[in-house]
């Protein structure tokens, strides 16, 4: 009898589940055990302004969106795990049961006033802005937590917990623990950043229990196991490994390859932001430009955010009532004769490389030969001197900057920004979902995805290379700044800033409040 030869079965996929909980939209992304997307969805998200100034969103419109994200993938197997990453600087008041008390303040709301922004200041310990490494701007959580200990205190009485990451939102709903990591934890104003802990002397000085507080996780810890009731409702096997993951700040880090010292990158989202990572030494918080914990490791990335990027794009083509596509098209058929029009995106404000959430955007040097496609590309090119604008608020000049985010996949913009910065631009091949690609990166290691790395390497250093062993840098795009170009770029950007001068300085005169 002739002996049954043996066949091996192939190993069964190995599959990841990103969610990336944004500010228009929840992507959720499959990838495989190589860093390849295999499925992609999104859900909108819109964004409320029950007064002028405020911004809010309902978490539980996150979860739907969620949801809808996640069963649109049509997953037929179940992934070893799942990570997740969003946006930061997130007020976010959980009740006894778990659910929301009242919509969450988002990062760009300014209900705040200057006067009790300056009264909380006066509160503070004298080392604030050394605790946290950071200006005490506008846009920290605890000068919207305090607005809400003065004018909500029934509100407030309700929490149980608060939470500033709308991903750490959905790992509530997901696992029924608080988390945070440490990128999005920075942006609370709460943040020892040295020590990388909650500041006991800042949170007595509010009057804010560190018991409601989520616990500071790095991101390639462990949340918890999936629960039997989400499971279920996301079409999902409960038990599944649910990780930290980051803050979109450090998860579009690390899937740009921008963990390395001498790779800047620059997102251009909803808004926008260039950033470098770096040690701490380095660094020397507090700076101009934001410090924020990396999420893994002990480096810092600092990071100069701005306010209207993807969303000024938007704005222009409700204006225009064309689609963001062809007007991406129309702005490249532009370029050979580049229009005189200057754009200044400051259309809520801005946060950095200056906070003034009373200046303006506007249009200079308007021809009535200027056609719709002319203001497209002075928008575009409104972008890139804001890229170069906060550039320069680093300690650093890069040759290369990687460029991710929606907009990015506009290499006119792109090109732009080269031209703008003199830096040469790579853009991913994913740029839309470079942030959740990030993500993948930081737990591939952790779950098995990559060989061990040298034991000799540094924690950060040594998580992302042993990451890239199987995941490697994607594709890229290299777009190189024009020499012809040069002088053009110089004159305009010098332009724009006093442009921005003289808009901050008319900005209470157009206040249509005053």
């Amino acid at each position: 009898m002739a002996a049954r030869k043996l066949v091996k079965k192939p190993a069964p996929a190995r599959t990841v589940l990103i969610i990336d909980v944004g500010t228009s939209s929840v992507k959720a992304a499959l990838f495989d055990e190589a860093g390849r997307t295999l499925r992609s969805a999104d859900a909108s998200i819109t964004t409320q302004a029950p007064q002028p100034g405020w911004a809010e969103q309902d978490p539980a419109l996150w979860w739907k969106a969620t949801v809808d994200a996640v069963k649109a993938l049509a997953i037929d197997i179940q992934p070893i795990a799942i990570t997740l990453t969003g946006s930061m600087q997130n007020v976010i008041l959980l009740g006894r049961d778990g659910a929301s008390v009242r919509p969450a303040l988002l990062y760009s709301d300014a209900r705040v006033t200057a006067a009790e922004i300056e009264a909380l200041k006066a509160q503070l310990p004298g080392d604030f802005e050394t605790r946290i490494g950071n200006r005490a701007e506008p846009a920290l959580c605890l000068f919207r937590l305090d607005w809400l200990l003065n004018h909500e205190i029934d509100t407030m009485g309700k929490v149980e917990r608060v939470l500033f990451g709308a991903k750490d939102a959905m790992i509530h709903r997901m696992t029924g623990r608080a988390v945070v990591d440490p990128t999005c934890a920075t942006t609370t104003g709460l943040l020892n950043l040295a020590g990388r802990h909650w500041d006991a002397t800042i949170l007595g000085a509010i009057g804010l229990s560190p018991a409601i507080l989520p616990d500071i996780l790095d991101a390639d810890a462990l949340a918890g196991p999936l629960l039997a009731d989400p499971a279920s409702v996301l079409g999902l096997k409960p038990g599944i490994p649910v990780y930290v993951g980051a803050g979109d700040g450090g998860a579009t880090a690390w899937g740009t390859a921008s963990e390395q010292h001498d790779r800047p990158h620059a997102y251009l989202g909803t808004t926008g932001w260039i950033a470098a990572t770096m040690p701490y030494s380095v660094a020397k918080p507090p700076r101009d430009a934001y410090t924020l914990a990396a999420p893994v490791g002990t480096d810092v990335i600092v990071i100069s955010p701005f306010l209207a990027a993807g969303l000024a794009i938007d704005w222009y083509a409700a204006i225009a009532n064309k689609p963001v596509g062809e007007l991406y098209a129309a702005a490249a058929a532009q370029d050979a004769n580049p229009p005189g029009a200057l754009f200044l995106p400051y259309l809520i404000g801005e946060r950095a490389p200056f906070s003034d959430r009373a200046v303006r955007g506007a249009f200079f040097g308007l021809d009535r030969d200027h056609a719709p496609e002319a203001l497209a590309y002075a928008v575009l090119e409104g972008l890139a001197h804001a890229i170069r604008d906060n550039l320069e608020a680093l300690p650093i000049r890069p040759a290369t900057i990687a460029l991710a985010g929606g907009v990015a996949g506009s290499l006119t913009v792109a090109q732009l920004i080269a031209d703008v910065t003199g830096a040469r631009v790579t853009v991913p091949a994913a740029s839309r979902i470079v942030t959740a690609y990030g993500a993948f990166r930081i737990i591939a290691p952790i779950i098995g995805l990559a060989a061990k790395g040298d034991a000799a390497e540094t924690k950060t250093a040594g998580r992302a290379k042993k990451a890239d062993k199987v995941a490697g840098i994607r594709d890229e795009t290299v777009v190189k700044p024009r020499k012809e170009r040069a002088r053009r770029a110089a004159r305009r950007f010098a332009a724009y800033r006093m442009a921005a001068s003289h808009a901050r300085a008319l900005a209470a005169a157009l206040d249509p409040t005053l």
